[in-house]
């Protein structure tokens, strides 16, 4: 951890603009290096005591920190009151009927009718989302909340702030390397099914069709139909129309979709920068490492935050899944369930004929045990990290 002195000196501090001065221009390249071998001189343009709320001396840090406290505020905002109409419905219906609703999420996971909804490939690539993200938050969140005394616990209990930081190096190489795996499988996917964007009446390749193959209900690029989904969903919230039926993703699960994208690359390009200073700032100013402190730091809290708390009730903790949905680790889903929340996808592959390619023929009660150890560990941190978190904000608001 870096001091003043080691910048400044000890009893030879003097103004910048002095020659003697160590941060004078012509010695300051030699100071950075002390700590920082390689740098050049863009990385002397990063400014150590930059304060993000100060416009006028740091603007274009002070709009990177105002556009990101506003895209984590209006997330929040926006998502927790859509949760929050949502468990208010769910809890209305259970209190009116409590009866046929446990028997119906009994005949969901009692059911003999099974059907494949993630292949091993895509559980696999999850499980490397799951356990690089929570590696990332463990490591991460305590340098951000570093003045709480959990944060210190915590790097005690790794091992100190270096083997957090090779830790948190390691979850950055599995998050690029299942980014890597999701991006080349895409691309294999694409170029199997390149075929399919032909007019078999002309051979020609049709702009229609590749509008289906993109926003086709089997995509995860988000539609017109997400919007009318997210209407109808919000009307029966209030218990004005039905609940509406979903096709193989729902609204909600391709906006997670995007995030993470988004997340790879703001939290991902952010963290490179700080990992390789001397590299970036060889075609950068160092200043940006000032943004890329920003973006990383609010981007990971928004990130975690929203996993935590949205994520966490939209896939387990609403009633009907409480208290755990374990699809992501069978990769199967019943026909009572599909049936109830996803009808429109059951009746498409009835309708394509593919019904029974999806049909899950061997055993996995056996296996249900292990799945949901799992699952309860992986989601019992992110509820410890997520108390920890707000126990951290609150107390420095109080202070």
């Amino acid at each position: 951890m870096a001091a003043c002195f080691d910048c400044h000196g000890y009893h030879d501090v003097f103004p910048v603009s002095d020659p003697r001065s160590r941060l004078s221009s012509g010695r300051i390249v030699a100071t950075c290096q002390q700590c920082h071998p390689g740098v050049g001189a863009g990385f002397t343009q990063y400014q150590p005591h930059a304060n993000p709320l100060d416009s006028t001396n740091y603007p274009i840090l002070n709009k990177v920190f105002l556009f990101m406290t506003t895209l984590l505020v209006g997330t929040f905002a926006f998502f927790g009151v859509h949760t929050l109409f949502w468990l208010v419905r769910s809890i209305y219906l259970f209190l009116h009927d409590s009866k046929q609703f446990r028997e119906a999420k009994v005949t969901i996971e009692r059911d003999d009718e099974w059907f494949t909804r993630f292949t091993p490939f895509e559980r696999f690539l999850h499980l490397m989302v799951v356990t690089s993200f929570l590696l990332l938050t463990i490591t991460g969140m305590p340098l951000k909340f570093y003045y709480t005394a959990w944060a210190r616990t915590i790097f005690d209990l790794i091992g100190g702030a270096d083997v957090a930081r090779a830790l948190h190096h390691f979850g950055a190489i599995i998050t690029f390397a299942y980014f890597a795996l999701h991006l080349g499988a895409l691309a294999i996917s694409l170029w199997r099914r390149r075929s399919a964007l032909r007019d078999p009446a002309t051979g020609r390749r049709s702009l229609r069709r590749l509008v289906a193959a993109v926003f086709g209900p089997d995509s995860m690029f988000p539609s017109l139909q997400d919007g009318r989904d997210f209407v109808a969903h919000n009307r029966w919230f209030f218990g004005k129309g039905p609940r509406p039926q979903f096709d193989r993703w729902t609204y909600w699960e391709r906006f997670d979709y995007l995030a993470v994208f988004w997340g790879v690359f703001a939290i991902g390009v952010s963290g490179l920068i700080m990992w390789f200073p001397a590299f970036f700032t060889q075609y950068l100013p160092g200043w940006v490492i000032n943004i890329a402190h920003v973006v990383h730091s609010d981007e990971a809290l928004l990130a975690a935050g929203f996993i935590f708390t949205f994520h966490f009730f939209n896939t387990h903790f609403r009633l009907e899944k409480f208290p755990m949905d374990t699809v992501i680790f069978s990769g199967r889903i019943s026909k009572s369930e599909m049936l109830h929340e996803r009808k429109r996808w059951y009746d498409r592959l009835v309708a394509e004929g593919r019904l029974e390619a999806h049909r899950v023929r061997d055993d996995w009660e056996g296996r249900r045990p292990i799945a949901r150890t799992f699952g309860f560990l992986f989601f019992g941190l992110g509820l410890v990290l997520l108390v920890l978190i707000v126990y951290a904000m609150s107390s420095r608001l109080v202070h």
